[in-house]
């Protein structure tokens, strides 16, 4: 059966579930939540993403992305969640468009996934983590910490990638004092997942944010 935006659609809502949709109402900004449980999109993503090659994935993500059904939005960015991608330009593009337009932490987390993968294979597309670390909405400071993640559970970092985090600690002792408690409890996420193999500089940063407030 062939993959198509229409045929994506059906299946995500034969798999749809009243109760679990009202739960999801309130995540799902204006868009239309089915409730259909996240193994179950997982499971399905795993399955089209073996079927659908690029480009026309990218089509059918983008197509799915365009539909006002939350379970769509997910599952235009799992299907662009993949280590390995040859020609990844138009992809990583897409990924950062979509994050300038998802409205709920839901798209923004599952988009960040994504984009993680695109980062690994080119360190300089962190100037764009940087520059959303900087953003006055909310969300583009939590997508910042969730692109820039991985960084954070390496246990045997390249040079390069040691200095990446070098450059993501400078605004993490921010972000770790974010008024919004979302990016703050993700940003300490982020610290703890350092800690785990690098206590040296996780411990900075924790004096670092405890100077600044104490000289306030």
């Amino acid at each position: 059966m062939s993959i198509t935006p229409e045929t994506v659609l059906e299946t995500l809502r034969r798999s749809a579930d009243p109760e679990k949709a009202s739960a999801l109402s309130d995540r799902a900004g204006r868009s239309e939540a089915l409730g259909v449980p996240p193994q179950v999109l997982e499971n399905f993503a795993r399955e089209w993403r073996q079927e659908v090659g690029f480009p026309d994935r990218l089509d059918l993500a983008r197509a799915l992305w365009a539909e006002p059904v939350f379970e769509a939005s997910l599952m235009a960015a799992k299907l662009l969640t993949q280590a390995r991608i040859s020609d990844d330009t138009a992809v990583w593009d897409q990924i950062c468009t979509w994050i300038s337009e998802a409205e709920t932490w839901a798209e923004l987390d599952v988009l960040a996934g994504a984009g993680a993968r695109r980062i690994a294979v080119d360190l300089s597309r962190m100037a764009v983590v940087h520059d959303l670390a900087k953003s006055e909405r909310a969300l583009d400071r939590r997508a910042a910490l969730g692109l820039s993640l991985p960084l954070a559970k390496l246990a045997h970092p390249t040079e390069d990638e040691v200095s990446a985090i070098d450059d993501v600690l400078y605004w993490l002792t921010y972000a770790l004092q974010d008024p919004d408690k979302d990016v703050s409890r993700m940003a300490d996420s982020w610290l703890k997942s350092l800690g785990k193999h690098d206590r040296k500089r996780a411990s900075m940063v924790r004096r670092v944010v405890q100077s600044r407030t104490n000289d306030r």
